[in-house]
């Protein structure tokens, strides 16, 4: 519906004024922003900017205007401060106010060489990943947290691959928390019994589980205090693009008991390290770039599409391209949504490795020293407290809540 057309200045101030909004920046909203549409849920406000400061990282009186000047609609005012290039949402995926932990743990396909305590780093099995969060940093680095973390990550092997749902690699925490560890309490009597005893709110946020199939998958914990546990890890999948499996030799096992394993025969030593430099440097690769897609044919449609309109609306709020030919405008949308891909898109990547390379062009070596096409086929980041706030520096919510008060 079209909103009525702007009041003068010195009305719209005196209406701030008399509304209760004597900001100077809030004087500069539309007149009607200030009545029933631009109310807020009673009590949400706050709540409401928090939420859009942390997933847009803009400026917190930016995001009040929005909210305000977009009857407190989330959706519209995101992308409203996306159009004004205020929200670099690709880069401000995540806040961080939650302490605690997030472990990874790598399990051996074959039960004669699994292992839940994360001392190998990948190859044919699977991954599990939990993140247990905690008040302060201090109670993350208890050795009663870290254990309960290893606990949860070995029940959460013991649920097998029916745990996981969706193509987000996610666990069902009900199932999980429900699960026995090894002293046979479930893990919701653990967390709550690990929770007295430091005497902060302890809880399981979320679990994953990526399974490798018939690939390798590997596990990377960034600067991991303890092996397997720190604040961020990352998971990805490498398997044959002709479908067939792909597995690396275990030299702790006999040769006869890898066959039959892996029900092939076992790789080289040279392979063997190939394979592993290149899966634990595309796992730092996920951690440190966070993609969010493998290729840019992964990426929606739809995705461009907005891409594409974002950027058009920047560049026509652009004093530089004002009276420029469409065509132009038109090829330098094109470049720029180029050089977002790179940045979304794995595949397009700088390797991190080596940056004279990308991570197409990295795998392209890694076929040919291998000999088999090899793809990434999956992949996972996760990052603790992510979307929860800032980390340990400020009362956030206290910010949000003055800033309110005072508008």
């Amino acid at each position: 519906m079209p909103m009525p057309p702007q009041a003068p200045l010195p009305v719209r101030q005196f209406a701030a004024t008399l509304l209760g909004f004597p900001n100077r920046s809030t004087a500069n909203l539309p007149l009607w922003s200030f009545f029933g549409a631009s109310a807020a849920p009673p009590g949400q406000s706050a709540a409401i900017i928090k939420q859009l400061r942390e997933r847009s990282g803009a400026p917190i009186a930016d995001v009040k205007n929005m909210l305000l000047e977009h009857g407190w609609d989330v959706e519209k005012a995101f992308e409203a401060l996306r159009k004004k290039g205020l929200a670099a949402a690709a880069k401000k995926a995540s806040r961080h106010a939650a302490e605690g932990l997030v472990g990874a743990s790598f399990a051996a396909a074959c039960a004669s060489t699994a292992s839940t305590g994360g001392t190998r780093s990948g190859g044919a099995g699977s991954v599990v990943v939990v993140e247990l969060n905690s008040e302060t940093d201090f109670v993350a680095r208890n050795s009663l947290f870290q254990d309960l973390v290893r606990e949860v990550m070995a029940a959460a092997h013991s649920l097998g691959q029916a745990a996981a749902l969706g193509p987000d690699h996610s666990m069902n925490l009900e199932q999980l928390l429900a699960a026995r560890t090894s002293s046979g309490a479930t893990v919701s009597e653990a967390v709550t019994q690990v929770a007295a005893q430091v005497r902060e709110n302890v809880r399981l946020r979320r679990a994953f589980r990526v399974d490798g199939g018939d690939g390798l998958v590997f596990p990377y914990v960034h600067q991991a205090a303890t092996p397997g546990l720190g604040k961020l890890a990352s998971v990805v999948v490498v398997r044959s693009e002709d479908g067939s499996p792909l597995r690396m030799q275990d030299s702790s096992i006999s040769s006869s008991a890898q066959s039959s394993c892996s029900g092939s025969s076992s790789s080289s030593s040279e392979t063997n390290a190939l394979l592993q430099a290149a899966g634990e440097g595309l796992a730092m690769q996920v951690a440190g770039m966070r993609p969010a897609y493998l290729t840019r044919g992964s990426v929606p449609p739809e995705v461009l599409v907005k891409e594409r309109e974002l950027l058009m609306q920047q560049l026509q709020q652009d004093e530089a391209f004002r009276g420029k030919p469409a065509q132009v405008v038109s090829k330098v949308v094109e470049g720029r949504l180029t050089k977002l891909l790179g940045e979304m898109c794995l595949a397009e990547q700088q390797y991190v490795l080596d940056n004279n390379i990308t991570v197409q062009q990295m795998m392209t070596r890694l076929r040919k020293d291998v000999g088999r096409p090899l793809q990434v086929s999956s992949f996972l980041r996760v990052q603790c407290g992510e979307g929860l706030g800032l980390r340990g520096g400020g009362d956030f919510a206290s910010e949000v809540a003055r800033i309110v008060n005072e508008t």
